[in-house]
């Protein structure tokens, strides 16, 4: 799997694949020359190695151009917040 592909999982599917690429024996050096990203950039994604596995962040970062689901926009009722604290988006 190259880059490319690998960033357009998702993020449960991603971890899925590397946790099982480590399974098969491959070691994190092998895994991130498969795909073409180290170690710091996969933490960028939300993809940490942790104690021979890999976990994803529940949230991931501002790096990803990806929706998590949690952002909240005006439009979504941000602007109805802010007003009960007397600001306004």
């Amino acid at each position: 799997m190259n880059r490319e592909e690998f960033l357009d999982l998702e993020l449960d599917d991603q971890i899925a694949y590397l946790n099982s690429q480590c399974e098969a024996g491959k070691g994190i050096n092998d895994i991130s020359a498969e795909i073409s990203m180290d170690q710091r950039e996969m933490g960028k994604f939300g993809i940490y190695f942790v104690k021979d596995r890999f976990m994803g962040k529940p949230m991931r970062g501002y790096q990803t151009a990806k929706r998590s689901g949690n952002e909240v926009t005006k439009f979504d009722g941000a602007e109805v917040l802010e007003e009960s604290k007397g600001a306004k988006l």
